[in-house]
């Protein structure tokens, strides 16, 4: 089933989904890529939109949000299990 999800900058590396999702549903991108999700995604959590390998920055809205803790492929489950943030932290 072909989800909603919402980009909100080209440079993006992760969407937003706009209701809950499933493993095997479809999100699609402002350019027609169909990403298939491996796993059940909560409304308003991130999927991958792109490879994201250990270390690398999550961009959202065109800023880096945080970076990744493990790789992670194209729908994947961005969240606090595999993504880490520095902001706030002393």
């Amino acid at each position: 089933m072909l989800r909603r999800s919402l980009r909100i900058h080209p440079e993006d590396s992760v969407m937003c989904v706009l209701e809950d999702a499933h493993k095997g549903d479809t999100v699609e991108t402002p350019e027609g890529e169909k990403i298939v999700l491996l796993e059940d995604i909560e409304f308003g959590h991130k999927v991958a939109i792109k490879d994201l390998k250990k270390g690398e920055p999550v961009i959202k809205y065109g800023e880096e949000i945080g970076y990744m803790l493990t790789d992670a492929p194209k729908g994947t489950w961005i969240h606090m299990h595999n993504m880490g943030c520095d902001r706030g932290k002393i």
